[in-house]
């Protein structure tokens, strides 16, 4: 099984760490960041399977790195919104609005669902 690449964009450094321990723990690789700007960066050089983006940052700098992440890859973008939906950036087809981190492995097992049953046989 290749591992699905994540880019994990996070406001705060610890939840950053947190939210990649998870992630790698599920057998993602992970590439985490605390800057939109270098997100923007990484998604023109390197091809990910999803992005992940922290509800602390400004609304108009989410939608550009969606924006960005639909035009240069059709890679679909997950939006952690703290404790409820953001409604500054409507879910669309590649963008996946999850209010809280709680329900991020059952939105990225979604999109891979051979991955995330590749994972499970592995762990059986």
């Amino acid at each position: 099984m290749s591992e699905r690449r994540i880019l994990c964009v996070s406001f705060d450094r610890t939840v950053s760490e947190n939210r990649c321990a998870t992630l790698k723990e599920a057998g993602y690789d992970v590439t985490p960041t605390t800057s939109v700007k270098e997100a923007s960066e990484l998604l023109s050089r390197e091809r990910f399977d999803a992005v992940i983006v922290g509800h602390r940052f400004p609304a108009e700098e989410k939608y550009v790195l969606a924006v960005e992440a639909e035009e240069k890859s059709n890679t679909p973008v997950l939006l952690v919104c703290g404790a409820a939906r953001d409604s500054e950036i409507p879910a669309t087809g590649r963008v996946y609005a999850l209010e809280g981190s709680a329900g991020l492995l059952s939105a990225l097992a979604a999109l891979f669902p051979a991955a995330a049953e590749d994972r499970s046989q592995t762990a059986a």
